[in-house]
This record gives structure tokens, C-alpha cells and sequence, in this order.
């Protein structure tokens, strides 16, 4: 008897849904993409129309014989691949590829459960040539400059071909940004500003705590400036003279999108980007959970949209009454409009739990633990989007000087108290803390003000008098915007409009693996070659490297997928004004070598060493090469020493993706490593190994000490 074939990309989402589906239905994978541009050589046809020269790809001839045997003997063939552009183009490759005279349709669905699933079934459509015209356009995009450029730069750099070189339509755009940040870091002139403020204590009152106000206006004094206020508030009284009391709310956040869902998962779970959607894919496609076998857990994990749908909006409101009651229930959506450079793509629900009914602790004895700390944040944010707002009661106290025939200054201190914790007694954001510094993405990005100021303040009235206790004269700096790390350059790259948050981990390895970038201490630092490679593009390619000619290119393949435009006039329409400037750059392009002098002269025949780059990495070798090959591993000493053998501690890369980790100098008589980097000194209590934890303190790798960073020389002295 014959049966319906059901195509899907991988084999566990087909495990899944044949578990819905009965008997009638024989569901097989895919395993992805099953044709695409061939690598050899650029394969698409620019006279004719751009036309893709697409071919099967390597390892995947079998599973289309095998596709086209059971297409043949079935009913229909439902195409189930994923709901977005490139499951459009997945399904209609496969189509294409197996060639059958059986009818095909499409089903979508977002959610990999039994309802989902059926109900997808029951309605039927057919391809949407529009998605997939949109995803041919990026393909044949990304070809024709990379294919182009890539090659360019063999020729323009030494050893270009060696070195793996590549450039992108997308990658390199936003290479642009880590290089642009690198550079204004590195110009940066730091600026000597005077913080004020006063720690005071009530007049009437005994055994009272101090507590401090900061001066109101400017936060900026000279040094001459701040040490005239300082005399003057020496010999001032000060008062009490305003205090105000205000009400005010904190939203929940909205359930995660696909770049939401990245960003809090690299602050809060300390997860790469790549790792967050390579677990969210797990948990779409769905795991074995006890009697209720292969489950999807969370729906799609490519979204743009803060939406939910009404069904799951009912469950979730229900499940808040029954477990915190009624007050806790929100009012309204809790969609949240985001600072994006392109318009979002609505059509898919937020991502959420499949069932709120299935909470971490139910799903404990099934997951691992990465699956289990990602499904926890998305299950949290999703019910916390649908709580009441937290309730605050806020008060700001001015308390003025006076003095005789001297100036007065008003100072400000404030405090809150919570009234009502709403949906923080489930879910509290995690803020970008001190170890990343990402608190230094605010409006006041060079301006070092890390005073808490917001302590719980004592009862005060109006009138009231205090004694001063001490003015605070506190020198500042000011400071550069601090380097992207992956959560802050996430949020860049969506708000710029740069690739689309399904692309963001691909564009992070590209630029890792390719040694233009490194991540140290969770940031992303540009190294010589990114910077050479940007310096070579950005004169001779301003669309490719202006990031609002990428957004607008963004923008016009959703109009192609919208329907709106047609994708081979967006092609020519970018393609001619670019061939013209890649000419001009084939000719005009000086080629340069990236290494970087040491200082050092050559052993062998003392010329100068530089600092290179390999496809492995950096080396140091010397400048007379090819005469003189003389070369060395290139590394970088922590200033802390091995606790196991005393030798030095060195700063290493290792695995495919070039990860920073630290390693003693005599691997491999000795195999100490750690990823946390390790600080000179040793730790005042036991005399270890001190590493970082965060950007003012340190704790133990054998000991429970933690604390601010010992002075090294002091507890090396004290050894």
C-alpha cells in the first residue's frame, strides 16, 4: 500500500513527527541543504540573467535516488522543512532535485508537537517562489562578491592565498565595525575630570549610618575647580531641603526573538552565540521526554516577532493565576518595538515553550545541562512577558549647603523601594555585568561613574539638619566605548541591519577562524590582518563597507520575499556600480604584507623579527625570509606562574575556533590550563594561582578567596 512521503532537513525532527503522523506516512530527512552553487568555480550565469548553475551536493546523490524512489511510490510528498526563507529554498531544491511527477505540497508549521503538526497537515499549500527567490538573490549575492573579492585579496596581500583570506558582502561590513571600535579605542585621549559628592549623618539621631549625595549638574570639574567646592563645603551646613516621592513601573521584557534570545543568552549563560542556536535547534526538533517520547519543546528559534499566539497566551495567563494569583496576570501585549535598521519579519510567533505546562523542574531528568539552562531562560521570559509590572516607590532627596558669603550646592541622592515584585519574582534580565562591561553601552560611554549612589536611605524630612561627615573629591578618566562582546555586537549588527540574526553565528566563526578578530576576555579585539583587510576594502568598495547601503540591501530582499520587487533587477541593480569599482581596485590596490616589527633582531642573521600571520595564527619570523627562515611561536606571557611547576603562564588558541585559553610554558612535561585568565601574584590566603573575576577583582583557583586585586609584588613578597 502506497504512502505519503513527508521531507524534513534532519533526522531527529523526523523522529518527531512521525511519531504524530501514523502509519500512512513515511517521514525521511534530508540532512540539509542538497544542492547549491558548486565551489570551483562562481557558477552563476551574470549574462543571463544571473542564472544559478546549481549542482547535488557531494554525499548527498544517495539520499536523492532514495528520495526519488519513494516520491515515485507515493501519494503525495509533503515538504516540511523549516518555516522561513531557507526552508523555502530547501524544499524547492529537493524538488527540483528528485524531479517528480507525484504531487507535492507544502506544510509549515512552528511548533514540532502533535497539534502543531496536524493541524499543519490539514492545511496544506504550496511553495512560496517569493521566499525562495529572496534566498536565491542572497545566495547569488554572497557568491558573485565572495567568489570576486576572496580573490582579490589572495593577490593584494602576501601569501593571500595561503593565509585562507575571504571577503563577504556581509562579513566584511561587519568586520568593518570591531576594526572601527579598535581604532577609536587606540586613539582615545583619556580626560582628567573630579567627581563630588558627601557622605553625611543626621543630626538628632544615635548610632545612625552615613549616606551619600552626589553634587547636582555637571558630573565634570577640573582639579582646581573641584578642590574650591571642597574648601567650601568644609565649612557649610547642610539640610534637607526637597523631598519627592513617585510611583513608578518596570515592564516585563517581551518574549525572546532569535536576536534577544543570543544576547541574553551570551550574558546570562555565558553561551557563543553559535552554541545558543545550536541547543535552541535541539530543543525545536525536539528530545525524548519520558512517556511523552520525541516532544518539541520550544517553537522556531529564527523570529523576528515578539508575538504569541492566542492559544499559548491562554495557557500562560491561566498558569499564572494558578501558581501566583490573579494580581500577577498582566494587561495588554508585551510585544516591544526594538531599535532595528531593517523591518522585522512578523509572521512566525516569538520563541516560547511549546507548553508552559512543562517546567524546568518537570524536564530535569531529560535534558542536559546546556539544553536545560537555555529551555529555563526562554521558559522564564516567556511567562515573565505575560506578568503584572513590578511597582516601585521612588524617592529623591535634595539636600543644599550654605555658607557665609559663599556659593550654595544643591546634592541629589535617591532610593526605591519595591511595592509590588510583579514579574520580577520570576524573571529578572540579566545586566550586562562588570566582568564584560557592557554597563558601558549607555548614553555616558566615556564617563567612569561607577559610585552607587542608590543605597537605602534613612527617614528624612524636610528641614531637617546633618552633619558632614567627609567630601568626596574622586578623580575620573574619561574612557573609550568599551569593544563589542558577543551580546553588545549582536545588538549592534540587528540595530545596523547588518546579515539577519539567523546569520550572526556564521559570521562570528568566519571572522574568528580567519585569525581578523579574537575573543579575549569575552571581547572582541581586531587583530593586524582584520584591520589590513578593511583598510584594503573600505577605499575602493564604499557600498560593500557602508553599513547602511548592507541595511538597505537587507531591506530589498524582504521586499523581494515580500513580493514587492523582482530579484533579478535587485541584482543588476547592485551588481554593475560594484564591477565598475572592483575594476578600478584590481588595478589600483597596492599589495601590502601584515606583520608587525618586535623589537627583536634575528639569531641567525640578526635582521629585524615582525610578528606574522599564518593560517594557524600568529608566529614571529624574520624579515629576511626567504634567505633566512628562521621563526618562533608567537606568545603572550600573563605574568602569573604555574602553580604546579613555576613556569610561565601563556595566552594560547586552540580548537576549531581559535577559543583563548592559558597554558604553562612547559607543556607538555606540565598540562596546566585554564580558560579564566590568570593574574600576576598569588592568592593572599594559600598562595595559588589568582585568575579574574570581573574588571576589579580576583578570585582563587584552589582556595575560597575572592576579593579586589592583591597588589602582585606584595603577595609575591609574602610567598
Amino acid at each position: 500500500m502506497s504512502k505519503n512521503l513527508v521531507i524534513v532537513e534532519s533526522p531527529a525532527k523526523a523522529r518527531t513527527i512521525s511519531r504524530y503522523l501514523g502509519d500512512e506516512y513515511e517521514v525521511v530527512a534530508s540532512v540539509g541543504h542538497v544542492r547549491d552553487l558548486p565551489s570551483k568555480k562562481m557558477s552563476v550565469d551574470i549574462e543571463n540573467d544571473f542564472k544559478p548553475e546549481y549542482e547535488v551536493m557531494p554525499g548527498k546523490k544517495t539520499i536523492i535516488q532514495t528520495l526519488k524512489k519513494l516520491a515515485k511510490n507515493a501519494n503525495t510528498v509533503y515538504l516540511a522543512t523549516d518555516p522561513d526563507r531557507e526552508g523555502e529554498a530547501i524544499s524547492w531544491h529537493i524538488l527540483e532535485a528528485i524531479a517528480t511527477s507525484t504531487e507535492a505540497k507544502r506544510v509549515i508549521f512552528h511548533e514540532i508537537t502533535e497539534d502543531g503538526v496536524k493541524q499543519a497537515f490539514k492545511e496544506p499549500t504550496n511553495l512560496n517562489m517569493e521566499l525562495v527567490n529572496a534566498q536565491q538573490a542572497r545566495r547569488v549575492l554572497d557568491r558573485v562578491v565572495g567568489y570576486e573579492l576572496s580573490p582579490l585579496l589572495w593577490k593584494k596581500f602576501t601569501s593571500g592565498f595561503r593565509l585562507g583570506l575571504s571577503a563577504g558582502r556581509v562579513q566584511s561590513v561587519a568586520l568593518k565595525l570591531i576594526v572601527e571600535r579598535e581604532q577609536e579605542i587606540a586613539s582615545f585621549i583619556p580626560k582628567e575630570y573630579w567627581n563630588i559628592s558627601i557622605d553625611l549623618t543626621q543630626d538628632q539621631v544615635s548610632n545612625n549610618q552615613s549616606f551619600s549625595a552626589k553634587i547636582a549638574g555637571s558630573k565634570r570639574y577640573s582639579n582646581e575647580e573641584a578642590m574650591q567646592i571642597e574648601s567650601i563645603l568644609s565649612s557649610s551646613q547642610f539640610a534637607v531641603s526637597k523631598i519627592a516621592t513617585r510611583q513608578s513601573k518596570s515592564r516585563p521584557p517581551a518574549p525572546f526573538t532569535t536576536s534577544t534570545l543570543q544576547q541574553e543568552s551570551s550574558r546570562s549563560l555565558r553561551f557563543q552565540v553559535a552554541r545558543t542556536m545550536r541547543v535552541a535547534q535541539q530543543l525545536y526538533e525536539g528530545l525524548s521526554i519520558g512517556s511523552e517520547g520525541e516532544t518539541g519543546l520550544i517553537t522556531y528559534m529564527r523570529t523576528d516577532s515578539t508575538n504569541m499566539s492566542s492559544i499559548a497566551v491562554g495557557e500562560i495567563t491561566k498558569f499564572i493565576e494558578d501558581t501566583y494569583g490573579a494580581q500577577y496576570i498582566g494587561s495588554g501585549t508585551r510585544s516591544r518595538r526594538r531599535k532595528v535598521a531593517v523591518a522585522a519579519q512578523e509572521a512566525h510567533e516569538a520563541i516560547r515553550p511549546t507548553s508552559i505546562l512543562r517546567s524546568p523542574d518537570q524536564l530535569r531528568a531529560y535534558l542536559s545541562s546546556e539544553q536545560m539552562s537555555l529551555y529555563t531562560l526562554i521558559w522564564k521570559r516567556a511567562l515573565a512577558s505575560r506578568m503584572a509590572d513590578a511597582e516601585y516607590e521612588v524617592t529623591t532627596i535634595t539636600i543644599s549647603s550654605t555658607s557665609h558669603n559663599e556659593k550654595s550646592y544643591d546634592f541629589n541622592c535617591s532610593g526605591s523601594e519595591l511595592k509590588f515584585d510583579g514579574y520580577t519574582t520570576l524573571y529578572a534580565s540579566i545586566e550586562d555585568d562588570s566582568s564584560l562591561d557592557l554597563d558601558d553601552e549607555s548614553d555616558d560611554d566615556d564617563i567612569d561613574d561607577s559610585g552607587d549612589y542608590t543605597t537605602k536611605l534613612p527617614s528624612l524630612s524636610e528641614g531637617e539638619k546633618l552633619n558632614l561627615i567627609k567630601v568626596n573629591n574622586d578623580q575620573k578618566f574619561t574612557r573609550p566605548s568599551p569593544r563589542y562582546t558577543q551580546a553588545t555586537f549582536v545588538k549592534t549588527l540587528e540595530e545596523s541591519g547588518i546579515g539577519r540574526p539567523s546569520t550572526y553565528a556564521s559570521i562570528m566563526s568566519t571572522l574568528e577562524g580567519r585569525n581578523y578578530c579574537s575573543l579575549e576576555n569575552g571581547k572582541y579585539k581586531a587583530e593586524p590582518l582584520g584591520e589590513a583587510i578593511v583598510s584594503q576594502l573600505d577605499p575602493y568598495f564604499p557600498n560593500i563597507m557602508d553599513v547602511g547601503f548592507t541595511a538597505h540591501m537587507e531591506t530589498n530582499l524582504d521586499e523581494i520575499a515580500n513580493g514587492k520587487k523582482e530579484w533579478i533587477s535587485v541584482l543588476k541593480e547592485f551588481y554593475y556600480p560594484y564591477r565598475e569599482m572592483f575594476a578600478e581596485a584590481e588595478s589600483s590596490m597596492p599589495k601590502i604584507t601584515v606583520q608587525r616589527p618586535t623589537g627583536e633582531s634575528c639569531p641567525e642573521c640578526e635582521s629585524p623579527l615582525a610578528e606574522k600571520v599564518g593560517r594557524n595564527g600568529k608566529f614571529i619570523a624574520c624579515t629576511a625570509f626567504p634567505e633566512c627562515r628562521y621563526s618562533k611561536p608567537f606568545v603572550i606571557k600573563t605574568g602569573a606562574q604555574c602553580p604546579r611547576c613555576s613556569g610561565d603562564i601563556l595566552q594560547r588558541q586552540g580548537g576549531k575556533r581559535r577559543n583563548v585559553f592559558y597554558g604553562c610554558s612547559n607543556y607538555p612535561n606540565c598540562d596546566f590550563s585554564t580558560r579564566q585568565k590568570p593574574l600576576p601574584g598569588n592568592c593572599p590566603d594559600c598562595k595559588s594561582i589568582l585568575v579574574a573575576a570581573g574588571r576589579n577583582n580576583a578570585k582563587c583557583l584552589e582556595c575560597n578567596f575572592s576579593g579586589p586585586i592583591p597588589d602582585p609584588e606584595a603577595t609575591k613578597s609574602a610567598k
